[in-house]
C-alpha cells in the first residue's frame, strides 16, 4: 500500500528518502575572503563532453550565493566520511568573512582554473564558472556552473569504479535538524555489479 505525503520543509531530507553525497563548496567574496559551507543538493546538471555542468542549489540567504553572485567562480570539493564533524562546523552560520578551511582546520589548497582553493582533505574538486543563476522562490537560488577543472586524489586515478569507492569512502547525508543543526550521515555499504543476461531485448 502506498501513502501520499505533502513537500514540506525541507521534504528532501526530512520526507522522501534520498541520500546525497556531501561536498564543501568553496567561493571568495568581492575582497577574495575565502567561503566554506556544506551542501547535499548537488548535481551533474550536463553531461555532454562539449558542455560539462554541475547544479548547485542554495539558500538565497547563504553566504555561498551572496559570493557566487559576486565572483562567478566556485568549486565543489566531495568530503570522506572521516570528515563529518569538520563538514559540520563549516556548516555553522558563521559572520561573513570567516574562513571556515582555517576555522575547521582543514588545508587550503590552489585550485587549477579558479580562484576559490580546493581543499586538500577533500577526495574530489570540480572548478566552475557561473553560467546561469535560476531562482525559484525567493528563498533558493541555483547555480549553473560550467566545469572547467576536475581533479581527484591520485589514489583513484586507473582504479576500477568499485575500488575507486572504497578508497574515496564518500560522506553522504540523508536527514538534516536545521534548527539544531543536526545531520543523519551514511557512508556506502555493500556494491554489486549486474548485466542484465540480454542487454539487447528488441523484438
Amino acid at each position: 500500500m502506498k501513502k501520499e505525503i505533502s513537500a514540506e520543509f525541507m521534504w528532501h531530507l526530512d520526507e522522501v528518502v534520498i541520500p546525497f553525497p556531501v561536498a564543501l563548496v568553496t567561493t571568495i567574496d568581492a575582497l577574495d575572503r575565502i567561503n566554506a559551507a556544506p551542501f547535499g543538493l548537488i548535481l551533474p546538471y550536463c553531461s555532454d563532453p562539449s558542455n560539462p555542468q554541475m547544479l548547485l542549489c542554495t539558500a538565497s540567504m547563504w553566504q555561498t550565493s551572496y559570493n557566487i553572485i559576486e565572483t562567478e567562480e566556485f568549486v565543489i570539493n566531495y568530503a570522506p566520511y572521516a570528515l563529518i564533524e569538520k563538514v559540520a562546523e563549516a556548516g555553522k552560520m558563521f559572520d561573513a568573512g570567516v574562513n571556515e578551511i582555517e576555522r575547521t582546520g582543514l588545508t587550503a589548497l590552489p585550485s587549477i582554473k579558479v580562484r576559490p582553493p580546493r581543499i586538500e582533505e577533500c577526495f574530489q574538486h570540480i572548478e566552475c564558472i557561473l553560467e546561469k543563476v535560476d531562482r525559484p522562490t525567493e528563498r533558493q537560488t541555483n547555480f549553473i556552473g560550467k566545469i572547467v577543472s576536475i581533479s581527484m586524489n591520485e589514489t583513484l586515478i586507473n582504479k576500477t569504479r568499485d575500488e575507486k569507492l572504497k578508497i574515496a569512502d564518500p560522506l553522504l547525508i540523508y536527514g538534516d535538524d536545521i534548527v539544531k543543526q543536526t545531520g543523519n550521515y551514511m557512508r556506502t555499504g555493500e556494491t554489486r555489479t549486474y548485466t542484465p543476461p540480454d542487454i539487447y531485448d528488441l523484438d
